[in-house]
């Protein structure tokens, strides 16, 4: 329990040591929301008016003391670009980019614990050495090639699904749905790779040791040992890659959904920062670093319910 509640206690230093360099970084910025709204045709009366008005004429640490008690308060700002709470702009994008995110995890995360698992106790078979190969030209082909290829073969050669999405970002789930597959198919290629090797390795490693040899001198049925033994010693490595490959889901999303023009939260970042919307820019920062680290709250969890020396340490 101390060890959880150390944990936690440097996950909220670090997210806020993070958030004041993300705030100060982000003001360091040519530009600003006014500049973004007037544009070229601003005059600096103007702009200074439109600074005046929004507070943006302030120190760059009173701002940020502003910032902060409106955001412990739940208020992420207002888009001076979009003229709408930072709020209303983001939540439909997270929400597709949540939908993408889960669809991919859901075709990648079990299907590379099980080919992983399958590699793993056949490393010399020629489908585990065909696959192997395929997943190291996952692992280094850029995302923008991989979606270029699905969405050459599954929207020009067989027309299954939509090649680039034209719903807008406030679609209902059933319309956005068809516009999801083609993306979260891209996202699910790199992290199966990835996830997909992780366990192989790991079952490599485990399946030798001194306690499975013991599980089989007994008598064990292998069904058995591989799901008491080799699997649950195995699964640590691969829970820390499945928390980062799960974090970027939600947050490294930029390439994949510019390619397809997908309304999700990386689309958003891209413009917001094309736009110099610092008051969009900013939520996303902290989004994606509370994702971060939640996720390596729980991969830490998952690992000491997987790992019983761990669960013995404490």
């Amino acid at each position: 329990m101390k060890n959880l509640a150390r944990r936690i206690f440097f996950a909220l230093v670090t997210f806020v040591a993070l958030a004041v360099v993300s705030f100060i970084g982000v003001d360091a910025l040519p530009g600003d929301g006014c500049t973004a709204l007037l544009g070229r045709f601003g005059s600096a009366e103007k702009v200074a008016e439109c600074r005046r008005a929004n507070e943006l004429d302030k120190p760059v640490l009173a701002r940020m003391g502003d910032w902060s008690l409106a955001l412990i308060k739940g208020d992420l700002g207002y888009s001076i670009k979009r003229d709408l709470p930072v709020a209303d702009v983001i939540v439909p994008r997270l929400r597709n980019t949540a939908v993408m995110a889960v669809v991919a995890a859901l075709i990648a995360f079990p299907a590379s614990i099980l080919v992983g698992l399958r590699l793993g106790r056949f490393p010399q078979s020629r489908l585990g050495r065909v696959t192997n190969q395929f997943s190291v030209i996952a692992m280094t082909l850029p995302e923008f090639v991989i979606a270029t290829v699905l969405w050459l073969v599954l929207s020009i050669w067989i027309p299954i699904f939509p090649g680039v999405n034209v719903v807008p970002s406030n679609a209902t789930i059933l319309e956005l749905l068809p516009n999801v597959w083609l993306p979260a198919l891209t996202l699910a290629a790199v992290i199966f790779a990835h996830s997909m090797r992780t366990m192989r390795a790991s079952v490599m490693n485990v399946k030798g040791m001194p306690f499975v040899e013991s599980a089989r001198l007994r008598g064990t049925k292998e069904k058995i040992t591989v799901r008491r033994h080799i699997v649950p010693a195995a699964m640590p490595p691969v829970l820390n890659v499945i928390a980062i490959d799960g974090s970027w889901l939600l947050t490294g999303t930029f390439v994949t959904e510019a390619v397809f023009n997908y309304q999700g939260l990386g689309r958003l970042a891209i413009d917001a920062i094309s736009d110099r919307d610092t008051a969009l820019i900013l939520p996303i920062i902290l989004f994606g670093l509370a994702v971060y680290l939640i996720a390596s709250l729980l991969a830490d969890a998952l690992v000491k319910i997987f790992d019983p020396r761990q669960r013995n340490a404490e």
